[in-house]
């Protein structure tokens, strides 16, 4: 039992910062970055919340599907950087959206991997169902970002992407997925501080993401082809009959390295991270709708999205159109 990919949407805040911005505050300068990583500038939310960017990319992936709200029976919102920690965002959007009460709606973290999470949860809760399931990545990373780390500020971006799915028996669907537990290699602590008066505290970190980032190089690179090649293997095809490859827009430079292991042409990469940044678990989805926009998404394309970030997590879906 395959997917179809009925609509996508997606939002970028319109306030645009770029390499020669972020220079002005921190010792970099644009080539150095775009060396390094591909990126040219990234959007910053600016009074946009997660649950505010969502709603506009999830809607306009409604309409786009063309479907009733009422056949919606499956909200799955992929983020690390919630508004809250309770109520869910995917319960949010039920109600910003006026979706039916006979739902099921919750919140997946699986940081950059999160949208192929879930996509495959989604796969999953689908059959049999008749209905259909939006599919959210949402982040607004800047209010984890240690703006003096340069390592870590001039990485990344916020936005939101979507996508309305429903199950389809004449569709492929083969995914790979894998966990490598690590909180060193890219973690952010919690943000929730322990005003607990009977206990004692200890002195709490600001709850910035860090990042090691040549040892998450070399796992993304690792682990993007690794899956890829399991998820085709699984599928009986040849990287060579991919029409895309949709990756995490995370580095530039990762993307080629898989491409380079592959064996398959840049060109059948996709690329959106010069201006968007690393937007986490919405990148993939916003990556879909611009696809999807200048109609490259076509009835029986071969497709592979591959997602890798922190957690550690990993994982390659192969789907036809």
């Amino acid at each position: 039992m395959g997917i179809k990919i009925l609509g996508t949407g997606s939002f970028l805040p319109p306030t645009a910062v770029t390499n020669d911005m972020l220079a002005e505050r921190i010792d970099t300068n644009d080539e150095w970055i775009r060396s390094r990583t591909g990126i040219g500038s990234r959007h910053f939310a600016d009074g946009e919340t997660n649950l505010s960017m969502a709603t506009i990319a999830a809607n306009e992936a409604i309409q786009t599907a063309g479907i009733d709200k009422a056949e919606i029976k499956l909200v799955i919102f992929a983020t690390l950087t919630a508004d809250n920690f309770t109520p869910s965002m995917a319960c949010l959007i039920q109600r910003d959206l006026a979706l039916p009460e006979d739902i099921l709606a919750f919140d997946l973290n699986a940081a950059c991997s999160g949208f192929v999470y879930s996509l495959i949860t989604a796969r999953a809760l689908l059959q049999g169902s008749g209905g259909a399931a939006l599919i959210i990545g949402a982040e607004v990373i800047s209010r984890i970002i240690d703006f003096t780390d340069r390592s870590t500020c001039i990485l990344f971006g916020d936005g939101a992407g979507a996508a309305v799915i429903k199950a389809d028996e004449t569709k492929e669907f083969f995914f790979s997925t894998g966990a490598r537990g690590d909180d060193e290699a890219l973690a952010s602590p919690s943000a929730m501080l322990n005003e607990n008066p009977f206990v004692r505290r200890e002195a709490e970190e600001p709850a910035f993401l860090k990042m090691a980032g040549s040892d998450v190089f070399r796992f993304a690179v690792e682990c993007s082809a690794k899956s890829i090649t399991e998820v085709l293997n699984k599928a009986g095809v040849q990287a060579s009959e991919i029409d895309y490859f949709v990756l995490h827009q995370a580095n530039e430079r990762i993307i080629a390295s898989a491409a380079k292991k592959l064996k398959v042409p840049i060109g059948k990469f996709p690329m959106n991270i010069d201006k968007t940044g690393n937007t986490s678990a919405a990148s993939i989805p916003i990556l879909l709708d611009e696809m999807n926009k200048a109609n490259k998404l076509k009835e029986g394309a071969k497709v592979v999205i591959a997602g890798f970030g922190g957690g550690l997590t990993y994982g390659a879906i192969y789907l036809t159109v």
